[in-house]
């Protein structure tokens, strides 16, 4: 390509300016966040190459860990700015595992277009502009805490801000992102303590009834990001960001925290704390209430009293509860053994700390256990959102008390409305009993919390499949595609909604590509039946297979088949076994032609489903 640093690249409608940092369509600016569009021009300016991940992460984050998640919502937002869906790509094509490729057509223009007429009057340029140059976000908190010990460890820091201004009002901060906390010991091995004093702000921030609060998974997406602070507020669609450091010395702590005005970057307060380790607790709530004093919000008596309810907690138990959810993010066999055995130690240290008995209850294996450990939170702190949202989750799951369940999810949200999981296995709830608009209703909610979460992501595709809007599903599948390439749940889900629409080409290709992320051996077999004998043959050939290893599967296959002897007895073997997945069997579009089977009605009415609802 032209080595010209006023080059200007034209593909389709649009044109890229790498120097000005602007894109067009026609002579329209099109607005794109900085990281985006660094990425737009790192692939148009190698158009027809393939550009490995590992190459984007090192260019787009040099010198830091970004997970490849942050990169999938930058293609993500490339394509819906391109009009460039993912199975039918016209400018960037997924390789799966490996990377993207620009594969339009890319001229080159010796001189760059000039600005829209609504620049050179003097308005905003509707373009993508470099931000300020200040000081990195480190050097604001380091430099935040060493005035504040100059002047006494609870006096207030206003940063400067990065231009002068006259007096103006800021709009109303309706949802923040607390990002993860900076661990400034100088040793890896306290990140753990870090992430779990981030974690408490946000549990802390989440009672403000009337405030969104981003969960810790969309945020940890930003740990170590290099992108400015309004960048990031933007992507996670938030009105303010809350960022800081902590530093762990013997038995004292230090947390320095700001708040920052996404649409103004503007700094509008920081502080630094120090206290006693075991009033760890007591500062967290401190903390909270004061942001929740900046950004203006009026707080409920309740709301008020959870904030500055006095806590104490013995710091050897502190510490173990915060390793133990630490190993217990990380999603891992080991990690969950680890997790277990900290939160255990926990609870003997103090057994009176409420939170580690939530968490515990997570260890069980029997639900029986889990329900002891949730007894004995409830005992000791009522108003724990997040116990009465497990509670919830057994009573229905285990017990199909479902107005019971429904009357502890509700109890949940009235608590906490920012707990994901009060909304997402409210909506697992709803969608079993067939209330599929307040299913999704409760599952958008979720993911508006959670924006990047991939379990959230697929569960909402999976509502919309049930309630039959398969364009909406597909189109919620793809971004949770987009975002983990390497999910098999999202192609396996999209060819649900493939078979619905009768695309059962798409519907083969989709569940290929999911087996061959899933390292399937069956993948060349499956195929070679597809070939010989359709569709239909395909899914035989699967059916032979999932009987004994997945008997819901084989349900869905032979009700797909109309083949109801064999439907009905693969049901009834997964009832026996109490599969879990039978709860969605009353919705879900594969089951339309068996449904008015009296042996399928029968079997529904074994499971025991609210009769009021039919």
């Amino acid at each position: 390509m032209a080595s010209d640093a006023e080059a200007a690249y034209e593909f389709g409608q649009f044109t890229l300016v790498p120097s000005q940092k602007r894109l067009l369509s026609g002579r329209e600016a099109v607005p794109l966040a900085p990281k985006v569009f660094d990425t737009l021009a790192l692939l148009v300016e190698s158009p027809g190459r393939l550009i490995q991940k590992e190459e984007f992460l090192k260019a787009l984050w040099p010198n830091s860990v970004v997970e490849e998640q942050a990169l999938a919502h930058n293609i993500s937002q490339l394509r819906k700015v391109l009009h460039d869906p993912a199975e039918a790509p016209r400018f960037i094509e997924t390789v799966p595992k490996r990377g993207y490729r620009f594969i339009a057509s890319v001229r080159t223009a010796a001189e760059p277009p000039a600005f829209p007429a609504a620049a050179a009057s003097g308005g905003a340029l509707p373009t993508v502009m470099q931000p300020l140059r200040r000081p990195s976000r480190a050097v604001l908190a380091v430099l935040a805490a060493a005035l504040v010990l100059a002047a006494g460890a609870t006096a207030y820091v206003y940063l400067p801000r990065t231009r002068p201004e006259a007096a103006e009002v800021h709009p109303a901060i309706h949802s923040l992102a607390v990002l993860p906390l900076e661990n400034l010991s100088g040793d890896k091995e306290q990140d753990y303590f870090a992430d779990g004093i981030t974690d408490a702000l946000i549990t802390d921030l989440a009672q403000i009834g009337s405030l969104r609060v981003i969960s810790r998974t969309s945020a940890i997406q930003f740990k170590g990001s290099k992108e400015t602070l309004p960048q990031i507020g933007r992507e996670l669609r938030v009105d303010a960001v809350v960022e800081g450091t902590v530093a762990r010395a013997a038995s004292r702590v230090r947390i320095t925290a700001q708040l920052v005005e996404v649409s103004s970057d503007h700094h509008l307060w920081a502080r630094s704390y120090e206290r006693d380790l075991k009033d760890v607790l007591a500062l967290q709530d401190e903390i909270a209430q004061d942001i929740s004093e900046q950004i203006r919000f009026k707080l409920s008596p309740n709301e008020r009293r959870l904030l500055i309810q006095a806590h104490a907690v013995d710091p050897e138990a502190y510490d173990a509860y915060l390793r133990g959810s630490y190993w217990m993010s990380q999603v891992t066999p080991e990690g969950y053994k680890k997790a277990c055995d900290y939160l255990q130690q926990a609870i003997t240290k103090d057994p009176n700390y409420a939170p580690a008995y939530v968490a515990v209850a997570e260890c069980g294996h029997f639900p029986d256990e889990a329900r002891k450990a949730i007894a004995k939170a409830l005992m000791l702190d009522p108003s724990l959102a997040e116990a009465h949202a497990r509670l919830a989750e057994l009573k229905y799951t285990v017990d199909r008390d479902w107005f019971g369940a429904e009357a502890e999810f509700k109890r949940t949200i009235a608590l906490n409305p920012n707990v994901v999981a009060g909304h997402s296995f409210y909506a697992f709830e709803l969608l079993a009993m067939g209330r599929l608009e307040e299913a999704a209703k409760e599952t958008e909610l979720a993911r508006d919390l959670d924006p990047y979460s991939a379990g959230i992501t697929e569960w909402l595709g999976q509502v919309l499949y049930h309630a039959r809007r398969y364009d909406d599903a597909l189109r919620e599948m793809r971004r949770g595609l987009e975002m983990h390439p390497d999910s098999p749940a999202f192609p396996w889900d999209m060819a649900d909604v493939y078979e619905q629409k009768k695309m059962f080409a798409e519907a083969f290709a989709s569940r290929q590509h999911a087996l061959r992320l899933l390292k399937d051996p069956r993948v060349t077999a499956l195929g070679e039946a597809y070939r010989r004998s359709g569709y239909k043959g395909y899914l035989l050939k699967q059916a032979e297979f999932e009987q004994t290893h997945n008997l819901p599967y084989a349900v869905h296959i032979y009700a797909l088949l109309n083949d109801e002897p064999h439907a009905i007895a693969a049901l009834e073997a997964a009832y026996d076994k109490h599969d879990p997945r039978l709860l969605f069997i009353r919705t879900a579009p594969e089951f339309d032609s068996i449904r008015s089977s009296p042996r399928f009605r029968d079997l529904v009415r074994r499971i025991g489903f609210p009769q009021s609802v039919d």
